[in-house]
């Protein structure tokens, strides 16, 4: 039987660097100069300026004339694209997510797990100027996000301890760390249908999600809303669970899930 990852291969060392370059850019810092990407992955700048300019060639990334330092390439969106693609969950969801935003007027973002971490594939944006932003492939944490919860009550106990770490670190002083706590939490999340979270990975945010489920019943994704906690403080999130769970349950319908 073929596998898509063989352990006991070993990595070809340049994939990995340009790999590795490329996670450096991110939204806070979408421009890095040689000199910098070199003191960050510890390599030799002549061995940086070598893999930017293949990176180039190839469109994975490009150079700001006006600074002389580069960012991300407009073909990563192609490969994104046909990546993006495969994940039906995204595709079902998107017709409905903008009558969301305009029922609960914050945002709304559709989650994925991928190696250990919710990975964000769709949203849209809240209408308002204080607003969470949760961009497309954001990546964070399971145990104290409302995505990363609704994910972990779908699993079972050995699928959590091998996406989990340990011991789980705390975000904020509200970030849930003991484990059998995390358990009992999870346990009400899957008989309720829903997570809330408020402030366990980001200070000054709160959210509420739900499962998506593929046609065999498995939780494939999820569908969260998520805003500033001052705008949803107290019982005005407990408003959007019904509107939260009547949009995945359509979602999970479309993608064949029959409740029983």
């Amino acid at each position: 039987m073929s596998s898509s990852a063989n352990p006991t291969t070993p990595p070809v060392q340049s994939i990995q660097r340009a790999v590795a370059i490329m996670r450096c850019f991110t939204e806070a810092e979408p421009e890095l100069g040689v000199t910098e990407l070199s003191k960050r992955l510890n390599l030799h700048k002549s061995t940086v300026s070598r893999m930017l300019t293949t990176l180039q060639q190839e469109r994975l990334v490009d150079k700001n004339p006006e600074t002389g330092k580069y960012r991300l390439g407009l073909g990563l969106i192609s490969l994104a694209g046909v990546a993006l693609g495969r994940l039906n969950a995204r595709a079902a969801a998107q017709p409905y997510l903008n009558d969301l935003v305009e029922t609960t007027r914050e945002t709304v973002n559709v989650a994925v797990l991928d190696r250990g971490e919710c990975v964000n594939i769709e949203r849209a944006f809240s209408p308002q100027p204080i607003r969470y932003m949760g961009w497309i492939g954001r990546r964070t944490p399971l145990h104290c996000t409302a995505s990363g919860k609704a994910l972990l009550a779908g699993l079972t106990a050995e699928e959590r301890t091998a996406v989990l770490p340990t011991p789980l670190p705390a975000y904020t002083p509200k970030t849930i760390t003991d484990m059998n706590i995390l358990t009992q939490s999870l346990a009400q999340i899957d008989r309720q249908g829903y997570a809330i979270v408020n402030e366990e990975y980001e200070a000054g945010f709160s959210s509420i999600a739900a499962p998506i489920r593929n046609h065999l019943g498995q939780v494939m994704a999820t569908l969260a809303i998520s805003g500033p906690t001052y705008r949803l403080e107290g019982e005005t999130i407990t408003t959007f669970i019904t509107p939260l769970l009547q949009m995945t349950r359509q979602i999970s319908a479309d993608l064949g899930y029959r409740v029983m």
